[in-house]
């Protein structure tokens, strides 16, 4: 390449990067941060990729998912998006204050892979690149195992999106790992599959750089967050509080209509709790309320949720595929834990827990969810307590 040619390309690559920096520090706001990252990657001013997704181990930190993505549905779309880019004459500053405008858009990519998921310590590397086609869980897994960028060029990348039974292709397509404390936080996904440009691995610099703004953006906007949930946590035990888990249940409800999926949860309650207080005073109640949750917390899956709802009763808000010998077996378990364990000064077996589990559909309300388990633990209180009860219709 001739010298005039590179110093040329080298501008533009600092010119972007400086544009990206600048917009970054401007806000930590995680969804801010990545529109910023996605916009730079597919407008013509950054990186010109036709489309790009950004899957990060954010609320459940061992597990990739979608987080956001930037591109049309289809090539028609893609022309017309471009054609309103150069004649709004929208350079990459001015569509990264275009973020409030954004806010509400489908993120059609987004849609597509709100079921995809990749668990971090099951990532393997691939046995080769060379093949006819990939799944795309094998490629995020490749690139989380080996920790290093790929392109591929002419070969397709397919993810079966299975509430719509269609399959969404990726090609000439490449991804780079996003790293947080030395650990592989994300990946970068991104493809040129409408106008079939070819990604040269050179290219593969310009989305590292961004991969390393992202982090460094990204962990500011963690120490942000963290503050945030300050006041999502219950004060005495450290486990999220009751407004906190009305927020995640509505939103984990909206996941599990599109996944078509069934909630469980599963309320505990400490029997015989107010004897404790009465007997023994407030000071030693508070000491079994906090050692009771940091054991439900230390024995639960991270993607699941636990919340004190009020009192000594606590809920536990079990995600996935979960059936209801698998709720019954977390239950059991829980309750044989708490049976088997010294409560501050009182011996083995004198604090016990009486459960309920409640389910509902994704097509039932959800308001349900609780008032189920609420009358299975009504009715493991009325079998003597010390047990687990599954609703019952």
């Amino acid at each position: 390449m001739p010298e005039d040619s590179t110093n040329k390309s080298l501008l533009k690559e600092l010119t972007f990067q400086l544009a990206v920096t600048r917009a970054m520090l401007k806000t930590v706001e995680l969804d801010q941060i990545l529109y910023i990252i996605l916009s730079g990657i597919t407008h013509g001013d950054g990186l010109n990729f036709n489309r790009a997704v950004l899957f990060l181990a954010w609320d459940r930190r061992n597990e990739l998912r979608v987080s956001r993505s930037a591109g049309p549905s289809s090539g028609e779309e893609a022309h017309r998006i471009w054609e309103g880019i150069k004649a709004e004459r929208l350079n990459l500053e001015s569509l990264f204050d275009r973020y409030t405008a954004s806010l509400g858009t489908p993120q059609y990519l987004t849609s597509r892979l709100v079921g995809f998921s990749v668990k971090l310590d099951d990532a393997k590397p691939l046995d080769s690149l060379e093949a006819m086609h990939f799944e795309l869980q094998d490629i995020i897994s490749h690139c989380v195992a080996t920790r290093q960028p790929l392109c591929i060029n002419g070969i397709e990348a397919n993810y079966h999106d299975w509430m719509t039974g269609e399959f969404l292709t990726f090609k000439n397509f490449a991804c780079v790992p996003i790293f947080l404390k030395g650990e592989v936080f994300g990946v970068i996904l991104t493809d040129n599959i409408f106008n079939s440009r070819i990604i040269h691995p050179d290219e593969l610099r310009g989305l590292s750089g961004v991969a390393n703004l992202a982090s460094i953006a990204l962990e500011r906007a963690m120490l942000y967050r963290k503050l945030k949930e300050m006041a999502q946590v219950d004060g005495l035990t450290g486990v999220f509080n009751r407004r906190y888990y009305e927020k995640y249940l509505h939103d984990e409800f909206i996941r599990s209509k599109r996944l078509q999926r069934t909630i469980a949860m599963i309320i505990f309650d400490i029997d015989f709790f107010k004897s404790c207080n009465d007997t023994y005073g407030h000071e030693c109640g508070d000491h079994v309320l906090r050692q009771f949750a940091q054991l439900l917390k230390n024995n639960t899956r991270e993607e699941d949720m636990v919340a004190r709802y009020g009192g000594e009763e606590f809920v536990i808000l079990l995600t996935g595929e979960t059936s209801q010998k698998d709720a019954l077996n977390v239950g059991e378990k829980l309750r044989s834990l708490v049976e088997k364990t010294a409560f501050d000064t009182f011996a083995p077996g004198k604090i016990t827990v009486s459960a309920g589990i409640g389910f509902v559909d994704p097509d039932e309300d959800f308001e349900q969810l609780f008032k189920r388990a609420d009358q299975a633990l009504y009715e493991a209180k009325r079998n003597g307590r010390n047990c687990v009860k599954l609703y019952q219709p």
